[in-house]
């Protein structure tokens, strides 16, 4: 009776050794037409990590960015985000970036003439931004041997206009 709890135990270590969590600090960023963001994001495995795949990919908004309107609040108080609840086939979807391990990363076909890197382990660099890219990022995380856990997350970025929250000078 003895070996139960310490092979409970072994059973519980061994579950979270094959285990992966991908965590962004923030859910939603904004930036300002042409300057640059850092979409964070960050994970734990057990895998090696040239054992580990870093995507990021790209979903436009559902509709245009109405998050001031009435509705579209109304919308999130009863659990539905407007921008973000339509099927993939109403918008544009894409791989922004790939790294495996210590390579150098590969940019998405639509993304080689841009400045967009990984930096540390998996936030996302975007110089210049532009409009198209407002959306939904999602950072996903292969690792080999690793099947439990929550390998993605999203991110919704807001490009604003440059002059949105700048207050004019006093005349």
């Amino acid at each position: 009776m003895q070996m139960l709890p310490a092979l409970i135990l072994l059973l519980l270590l061994l579950k979270v050794s094959v285990c992966i969590q991908v965590i962004v600090p923030q859910q939603e960023r904004s930036a300002a037409l042409f300057d640059s963001v850092i979409l964070h994001c960050d994970y734990y495995t057990s895998a090696h990590y040239d054992d580990v795949l870093v995507t990021w990919r790209y979903k436009s908004f559902c509709k245009e960015q109405e998050n001031d309107s009435t509705s579209y609040q109304s919308a999130l108080q009863f659990g539905r985000d407007p921008l973000n609840n339509c099927p993939d086939h109403q918008r544009t979807v894409r791989t922004v970036i790939q790294r495996r391990g210590k390579r150098e990363p590969a940019l998405g076909s639509q993304y080689r003439a841009r400045n967009i890197t990984l930096q540390k382990k998996a936030d996302l660099v975007i110089n210049e931004v532009t409009w198209s890219d407002s959306g939904v990022y999602f950072c996903s995380v292969d690792a080999a041997g690793d099947t439990f856990g929550d390998s993605d997350k999203e991110v919704k970025l807001f490009v604003r206009s440059w002059t949105a929250g700048k207050r004019e000078p006093d005349l």
